[in-house]
């Protein structure tokens, strides 16, 4: 399942996220990066993890991993665009009180 995990490092990585006891598995991950723009706010984007790396998937202690959270439809929207995974989702219509 897509999932974003924050690592005890402190960068987050978004991908195919499998939890077995003791230890954690993520595949194809990307690294979530915040890039500073003029108006003095963050846009976000995604940077390949470890690219030159033999295999794309990577396990983890618990112990290395501060926490595994549920990313954000629009970040998952572009992880499944840029790796060619999965379905990318339309956006949620914004409900409104009458």
């Amino acid at each position: 399942m897509i999932k974003c995990i924050k690592l005890v490092t402190g960068e987050d990585l978004i991908g195919d996220v499998e939890v077995q006891g003791d230890s954690l598995t993520i595949e194809t991950p990307c690294a979530v990066v915040l890039i500073p723009t003029q108006e003095h706010q963050y846009s976000v984007g995604l940077a390949p993890f470890l690219p030159f790396a033999a295999s794309k998937k990577f396990s983890y202690s618990r112990e290395h991993v501060v926490l595994v959270y549920e990313a954000a439809d629009q970040l998952k929207n572009e992880y499944n665009r840029i790796t060619g995974k999965g379905i990318v989702l339309p956006e949620r219509p914004k409900l409104e009180l009458v």
